[in-house]
């Protein structure tokens, strides 16, 4: 396989409402939003209409199943139809490399992985929607051109900050990370939540605690799975709450003295709320908008709900005074237990998933050094094969000499990487068995 030299970039992301444009002559009138502005309308319009070929072609052969990728000699393409005539197509350019004597650039086909751009793509819709409620109910309240200008000033910075070179095997997993505490402690943070909750409930019905992280760790959570899914990546890859809290590119949802949800930068605040009362976003959970407050103690991050008509009565100060009172001792207990499981990671190199509650651990950072590219793109090729079902156990040694071992069994998958080049295959798989025993049994008991 050739040598990449140009990476994997974005091509372009548009979203079409399929039952626009009918008439000959008026088929733009279909695009929502397109990304780049630079590609001419007129090019946006053919995008369009070969998604919608392909669509209605394969359609014949899997009437239930709507097409999902396009693969071609320098792109490949991502569809995903989130509501009824609503389609998404994001489309990445192939990376390129170089073969041959006369250094030929060629495309290489099968450099993106399809289940990459299919979480990506959902993960964008699932903003989108969290945020804004469904897109054709806004455009029933509203109009096409609202939902244009909606769309064009939420997604178009969401889409500028997804690095697409860099999406790895975790962007596809889609995980959770969890804080192991030890029962006294976990019985007092959910107390203290508790007793917040009950205090404002009754006066204020819908106020209701959501999340608690610590870092980038959840600690509880009372929210459905998926919607858990969606905020924590919101406030672990948006926010940067965690070990990137200060990082520069920070940005957060708050809404404007219209009421419309767009994205700011965040400031750096270690104790407070982290958006004002008056500029709180709602978020569509349950199919209904609730306010959502968020509140840093420190490195702990507190989320709660409550619905827009009893946010003018809550007290704000005195539920920062609860807050304060009853978390600012808990951060030192939470810090000894995330360092406690930093210093146990640190022994291996490791990914483990498991699909039945979303929980990923890892030691490895996402888009980290440890991940080189024959490493990521193998990575992705196994997960894809367990997903499949082709496979259960595979054993690896790459061409940089680094063995990488992948397990699945039942719901959960665990990878873990050696660089003991001279090793054999009888060492690592004996290694793989020494490191399971005592470390990681729990993974795969309930």
């Amino acid at each position: 396989m050739s040598v990449p030299i140009v990476e994997t970039s974005l091509h372009y992301f548009v979203i079409y409402c399929s039952k626009l444009g009918q008439k000959e002559g008026t088929e733009h009138e279909k695009i929502l939003f397109f990304y780049p502005p630079t590609i001419n309308i007129g090019e946006q319009t053919n995008s369009v209409g070969i998604s919608e070929a392909y669509v209605l072609f394969t359609k014949q052969f899997s009437p239930g199943q709507p097409c999902e990728f396009i693969h071609t000699k320098k792109n490949t393409l991502a569809l995903l139809n989130p509501e009824e005539d609503i389609w998404m197509v994001l489309s990445v350019n192939n990376p390129t490399g170089i073969t041959g004597k006369d250094n030929k650039r060629e495309y290489i086909e099968d450099e993106v992985d399809d289940i990459i751009l299919k979480k990506t793509i959902q993960q964008i819709y699932q903003t989108w929607q969290t945020f804004n409620g469904s897109i054709m109910s806004l455009a029933s309240k509203t109009s096409y051109d609202n939902v244009k200008k909606r769309l064009e000033s939420f997604i178009k910075p969401y889409i500028q900050q997804i690095q697409f070179d860099q999406l790895d095997l975790f962007t596809s997993l889609d995980g959770i990370k969890f804080l192991p505490l030890n029962k006294n402690v976990y019985l007092t943070i959910f107390g203290y939540i508790n007793s917040v909750d009950l205090h404002f409930q009754s006066t204020l019905s819908s106020f209701r605690f959501g999340l608690v992280l610590y870092k980038d760790n959840l600690i509880l959570s009372s929210l459905e799975q998926n919607e858990t899914r969606i905020l924590y990546n919101y406030l672990i890859n948006m926010v940067k709450v965690g070990p990137d809290i200060n990082s520069s590119n920070a940005m957060m949802v708050k809404n404007n003295s219209n009421n419309i949800p767009i994205w700011q930068t965040k400031g750096i605040n270690r104790t407070g709320f982290m958006i004002q009362k008056d500029s709180l976003p709602m978020v569509w959970l349950g199919g209904k908008p609730q306010a959502m407050i968020v509140y840093e103690q420190k490195d702990t991050f507190l989320l709660f709900l409550i619905d827009p008509s009893d946010l003018p009565q809550l007290p704000f100060e005195e539920l920062s005074a609860s807050l304060v009172q009853n978390f600012e001792f808990v951060n030192l207990t939470l810090e000894q237990h995330y360092t406690k499981k930093a210093n146990f990671d640190e022994q291996y190199k490791y990914i483990y998933f498991n699909q039945m509650n979303l929980a990923i651990r890892s030691p490895i950072k996402p888009r980290g050094p440890e991940l080189n590219k024959e490493t990521m793109k193998l990575l992705n090729e196994i997960h894809a094969d367990f997903e499949g079902g082709l496979s259960s156990e595979i054993i690896v040694k790459t061409q940089q000499d680094r063995w990488v071992v992948a397990k699945k069994i039942d719901f959960r998958e665990f990878y873990i990487m050696f660089d003991n080049k001279n090793s054999s295959i009888l060492e690592i798989n004996e290694e793989v068995k020494n490191a399971t025993t005592k470390f990681f049994k729990f993974l795969f008991t309930d």
